[in-house]
């Protein structure tokens, strides 16, 4: 029997799901897709990948790097913040070509975003399987708005956990043939446009870019004619109105600053909650006393920090909490809000 689930050609991207050889081949996208494989990739599966491995023809031999793809029987894995890579270490099982393979020798795979991989485990728990399409599902979730303009277009887009989504190309019909006052009435129902979008879009911030000065005009537009929207603003330059205009922004410190300041408010609110329900007798932190409590169904959420997450007693309590439907936050240890939850034993519950 040959089961297939796909996304709609987005990313995370289940390639193929195959319940005869219980193997899974997926595409992951992003750090947090990374992330998700880490908690569900156990000691013993078995991954496949392409990966480099250097070639040494003769003892001795400096060698050289040779583009392979190798199964390895996985025996520990961990995620390289620095890198933004799961490393998956384990002794290889097979690989292609055979003659730069020596089966039985260890090598450490490093997945990255975009990187194709097989994953085969003797049983796959629905549960598992149902974290993994969450993912699938999470990353079409706008992220972020994006507006780059000029004075001829607006491109209006999304940022998904996959890349760029383009809703709407709005053009402004302006003409410098046209009288100063027909000029103004255009640009002012171009403006309006490209407001009403903004309004519309299914996002809390809205990044408006481009070149020139018609994200400035729109906002003084916007502040002369005192229209409020009930969105967070932020406003960049870009090159140009076009889909690299959007690709610019998203890699610019505005961009880079909004989603961390998301992320980490969305983790203090996390906090805020297990600190209230700590006094109130609702929440627990510890590794011994969650695992306590989630034994007794006392738990609706679980947070973890990301570097307790491949320890064997984190991934078994994270299983159990899978299995019984609890939703599982994972902090980012460096932050603020990590810190302090390391100082609470790195894991806490909240009923």
């Amino acid at each position: 029997m040959q089961r297939r689930f796909r996304s709609r050609g987005d990313i995370m991207r289940i390639i193929r799901f195959n319940g005869v050889s219980n193997s899974l081949k997926l595409e992951p996208e992003s750090v947090e897709d990374l992330y998700v494989l880490a908690i569900i990739i156990s000691k013993n599966d078995a991954v496949e990948s392409k990966t480099s491995r250097r070639f040494r023809p003769t003892e001795g031999d400096k060698g050289e790097q040779k583009d392979v793809i190798i199964k390895i029987s996985v025996e520990s894995s961990e995620i390289d913040k620095n890198s933004g890579r799961l490393r998956l270490l384990g002794k290889i099982l097979s690989g292609k070509p055979e003659e730069f393979v020596t089966l039985g020798s260890y090598h450490t795979l490093n997945i990255g975003a975009g990187d194709i991989i097989d994953i085969q485990k003797e049983e796959w728990k629905e549960y598992v399987l149902k974290r993994i399409k969450q993912a699938v599902v999470e990353s079409r979730k706008p992220r972020l708005g994006i507006v780059v303009l000029d004075d001829e277009k607006a491109l209006v887009s999304y940022i998904k956990g996959y890349g760029i989504e383009i809703i709407s190309e709005l053009y402004s019909r302006l003409s410098k043939r046209m009288k100063e006052k027909d000029y103004q009435k255009q640009r002012d129902e171009y403006f309006k446009d490209v407001i009403n979008s903004i309004n519309n879009m299914n996002v809390d911030i809205v990044v408006v870019a481009g070149p020139g000065f018609t994200k400035d005009d729109i906002k003084k537009y916007m502040s002369d004619m005192g229209i409020e929207i009930s969105k967070q603003i932020a406003y960049c330059p870009a090159s140009d109105a076009e889909r690299s205009g959007i690709r610019e922004v998203m890699q610019s410190p505005v961009v880079g600053k909004i989603l961390e300041n998301e992320h980490v408010k969305k983790e203090f609110e996390y906090l805020n909650r297990l600190l209230n329900g700590m006094r109130s007798g609702t929440a627990c932190h510890g590794m011994d006393d969650v695992i306590r409590r989630l034994e007794k169904g006392g738990i609706s959420i679980i947070l973890v920090n990301d570097n307790m997450i491949n320890e064997a007693s984190t991934k078994d309590l994270l299983d159990k909490a899978d299995k019984t439907g609890v939703k599982i936050e994972i902090f980012s240890s460096d932050d603020d809000a990590g810190v302090q939850l390391r100082n609470l034993g790195g894991i806490a519950g909240i009923v």
